[in-house]
């Protein structure tokens, strides 16, 4: 369900033609009312970003590879700050196959300092595709769809219609409680408080 969400809103934000788009030396941030993108590109085929709408962002690749959409692969990343094994899931966007790169944390702090990051994929064949993407630019680009992103969520939820809470009541039973008069004795006559009055 997550997966199919962030498949329908990059696809989205592919095909927006209207936005703002700013340059950060070799990084691009497009920013629709719907969602945030900051992204770097190494080739015709090959790019790397970040991407966010409303309060959930991931991290991607863009290769030219053939993989299972919804398979997930192990990738190795390697930047200045840090070199650690992550987790992509292949995801069919628009006719291009995007990999979604987990956890989210470990990227972002690579991408904040140095000057490139790789990527390396295992292959069936046993090689590895490996690609490079510059950083410079990318702390301010990053930086900037995460803080619109949050501006976004933080104006969402003041737009919000408030919240209407009912209190429970008890109910109360249909049928009335059921009064219990004591039955007099047979052949008894009731006796009264009136005096007789003779004439």
């Amino acid at each position: 369900m997550k997966r199919l969400f962030f498949a329908t809103l990059m696809l989205i934000s592919s095909l927006a033609f209207a936005g703002e788009k700013v340059a950060y030396q070799n990084w691009t941030v497009e920013s629709t009312p719907q969602s945030h993108e900051a992204y770097t590109i190494a080739d015709a085929q090959t790019s790397f970003g970040t991407f966010c709408s409303g309060d959930q962002c991931l991290f991607y690749l863009h290769q030219n590879l053939n993989c299972s959409p919804g398979s997930k692969y192990s990738v190795l990343m390697n930047s200045p700050s840090l070199s650690t094994a992550l987790t992509m899931e292949c995801t069919l966007i628009g006719g291009n196959l995007f990999q979604i790169l987990t956890p989210f944390e470990a990227v972002l702090k690579a991408s904040q300092a140095g000057d490139s990051i790789g990527f390396a994929v295992a292959l069936q064949s046993g090689a590895f595709a490996v690609s490079r993407f510059s950083l410079n630019g990318a702390k301010q680009a990053i930086d900037r769809v995460l803080t619109e992103a949050a501006q976004s969520k933080s104006r969402a939820t003041r737009q919000a219609p408030p919240t209407v809470v009912i209190p429970m009541i008890p109910i109360a039973p249909i049928n009335p409680p059921v009064q219990i008069i004591p039955r007099q004795a047979p052949n008894q006559v009731p006796q009264s408080n009136s005096k007789d009055i003779s004439i």
